[in-house]
């Protein structure tokens, strides 16, 4: 691959070199995503907006004067229990109010005069855990201490969470519908945090609450039986982590005109067509690359914004200096990498960008980066996790890549996932190839890039929608091998031996079939062995769906329990001496709501690791359309 003298890729140079590998009608929407210019820039960090706000394919007209509850009825649909689902809400609301300390105005028509509930009395909770940080309250397992009344309910409410200082945020997400005779019964998780004496309390709990009259506009609420209490209290009034990100990066233009912004702003001015781009879920990589022993900070952006390479200086602030190294990109990036490719002590940088990926040398100190090699992939490329697969001394790369081709392939459909032709939601096969990618640098120190993906073994099972990749010697025999986490379906564990690869996800019993978005090592048991965690997405409507009878009513068992298994959350494998188990529920850890990504990390330094979970997607205000 020739070297550029300058920080500029022209259009015409690039194209030169992927068109051997890629299709025209791929080039054209590639090119023209970029930018309008007759050259990429590579140090160029100005960017245009379009003022133009263009109407999105999912969204709904804003001339339909449907609303959206006559859109969204499921009673209408058939799914009566949905509808129970939506007036037990307004009901649980009424219990939220007065956790809350806001109005009761309504709660006397929401519970009945003979109400029975659990009796939680904090002096009777058993203290199951302690260390210098935290303590954690458990309900005994035996039986519980019953009340009954309208207004001895409201005062064990107040009693308990009332009174304190402050309420945080309280919460119910229904899990279960259940017609029983003329009424209905629900579960409900429950989470509460307040404040009490400047210290943050964090309750969590399964509520079961029966309903009178399934016919009625307004049942009442009948009994209340709480289960698996557990209140977390933290001893310390001192926050275990500090938001320092304006502190740390507000002093740079960047972070105002650009970053500030957010995805849903710049997702209506920017040529973002790509799949991925909807999810605003461009990377990070954090590595040392000017060599003065401080990590500093890489972003990676949607099209046509300049990607942005932060660097730390000794106060710890961290300074824009994207054009100076000459990194700041304008293309569709998702992914990068700051480690050393050829081995001469200065971190390189590998970007997955849109239908490639980018590899530029670090040219050390703080001299820049100059770009050497760049290497046509799938066009949705997700992650890149890098290893030394082979043990030659050199790193390696696995790319994975999301989306089928698009541009490229003129029978794709330009819809998202699950509205696609030829699309199978809980077992898909028609995903993009993931690529392995063999680091052939030689002693010249010319960095180079080998696809050994057939060779070594790693293009079975090789078409899901991969989002993200983890490298562990997760069997101790001195290779590491290798975990993809894979959306609308199954996962991939593939065993290293001497540098080729075998699927062994199946007899290994972790193939986790679900929405597959992280994966993570560690050994949580300290048994000497790694542990897998896989973030996935927890639903509490697709929890309810999933168990109603006349969903998927002609479908075999096999299938239907796959679609309860999307809907469960994260999943824990424990690596035993005889193979993986799934400890997740008795570990309790499926509840990371809609994970995109998860790490074990021993954040209180107790020798235990810990698991921290990033979570999340858009949510519509009441009042705004859509329920997502």
């Amino acid at each position: 691959m020739q070297q550029e003298r300058n920080s500029t890729i022209r259009i015409k140079e690039l194209t030169y070199l992927c068109i051997i590998t890629l299709e025209i009608s791929f080039l054209i929407t590639f090119l023209t995503s970029c930018s309008d210019n007759k050259e990429i820039r590579i140090g160029e960090s100005s960017y245009q907006e379009s003022e133009k706000r263009t109407q999105r394919t999912s969204e709904i007209s804003k001339g339909d004067k449907t609303s959206w509850n006559e859109i969204d009825n499921p009673s209408k649909d058939g799914w009566n229990t949905e509808k129970l689902a939506h007036t037990a809400e307004e009901g649980l609301n009424e219990i939220k109010k007065i956790i809350l300390g806001e109005s009761i105005n309504k709660i006397e028509g929401t519970l009945s005069s003979g109400l029975i509930f659990t009796q939680i009395k904090a002096n009777e909770l058993i203290k199951s855990f302690e260390s210098d940080d935290f303590i954690i309250w458990s309900q005994g397992k035996g039986p519980q201490r019953n009340n009954s009344g309208k207004k001895n309910f409201l005062d064990f409410i107040k009693q308990n969470y009332a009174f304190e200082s402050g309420i945080i945020e309280s919460k119910f997400k229904i899990i279960s519908v259940n017609k029983v005779g003329p009424g209905f019964i629900t579960r409900a998780l429950s989470s509460i945090s307040f404040l009490s004496n400047e210290k943050l309390v964090d309750e969590r709990s399964e509520w079961e609450v029966h309903w009178n009259d399934a016919s009625l506009d307004q049942p009442k609420i009948t009994k209340i039986e709480i289960h698996d209490l557990e209140r977390t209290k933290r001893k310390s009034s001192k926050h275990i982590f500090s938001d320092c990100t304006e502190s740390l990066l507000s002093s740079n233009d960047s972070y105002e005109n650009q970053i500030l912004k957010g995805i849903n702003y710049w997702l209506d001015r920017l040529p973002a067509h790509a799949m991925l781009n909807r999810f605003g879920t461009p990377g990070i990589a954090i590595g040392d690359v000017n060599s003065d022993g401080l990590e500093d900070l890489y972003l990676c952006q949607e099209p046509g914004l300049p990607n942005k390479l932060f660097i730390q200086k000794d106060d710890g602030k961290l300074v824009d200096q994207s054009r100076k190294f000459g990194i700041d990109w304008l293309e569709d990036s998702r992914s990068s990498l700051i480690i050393d490719l050829d081995n001469d002590g200065h971190r390189d940088i590998a970007v997955s960008m849109f239908g490639l990926v980018l590899i530029a040398k670090n040219q050390g100190f703080d001299k820049g980066f100059q770009i050497v090699e760049v290497i046509p992939t799938s066009e949705s490329t997700s992650s890149l996790a890098a290893a030394d697969f082979d043990l030659d001394g050199k790193l390696d790369i696995y790319v994975c890549c999301y989306a089928p081709n698009k541009a490229s392939d003129p029978e794709e459909s330009l819809v998202m996932g699950g509205a696609s032709r030829r699309f199978i939601y809980h077992d898909d096969n028609n995903g993009p190839k993931n690529y392995m990618l063999k680091n052939i640098t030689k002693s010249d120190g010319k960095i180079s890039f080998k696809d050994v993906t057939e060779e070594v073994g790693l293009n079975e099972n090789n078409h899901r929608w991969s989002f993200a990749a983890s490298w562990e010697d997760f069997d101790n025999d001195g290779d590491p091998d290798l975990y993809v986490a894979n959306d609308y379906g199954k996962n991939n564990l593939y065993e290293n031996e001497l540098g080729l690869f075998k699927d062994i996800t199946e007899s290994q019993k972790v193939e986790d079939s679900a929405s597959g978005m992280s994966v993570s090592w560690g050994d949580y048991n300290l048994d000497g062995r790694m542990d897998l965690y896989v973030s996935n997405m927890f639903s509490s409507a697709g929890t309810r769906i999933t168990n109603q009878n006349q969903f998927k009513p002609t479908t075999s068992t096999e299938i239907k329990n796959r679609f309860k298994r999307f809907a469960r959350g994260n999943t824990l494998f424990n690596n035993t001496t005889k193979g993986f188990t799934d400890d997740s529920i008795t570990s309790g850890v499926t509840m990371g709501r809609w994970a995109w990504g998860s790490k074990f990390i021993d954040f209180n330094n107790d020798g235990w690791e810990d698991i921290i979970i990033a979570n999340g997607y858009l949510s519509s205000d009441e009042d705004d359309t859509g329920d997502l």
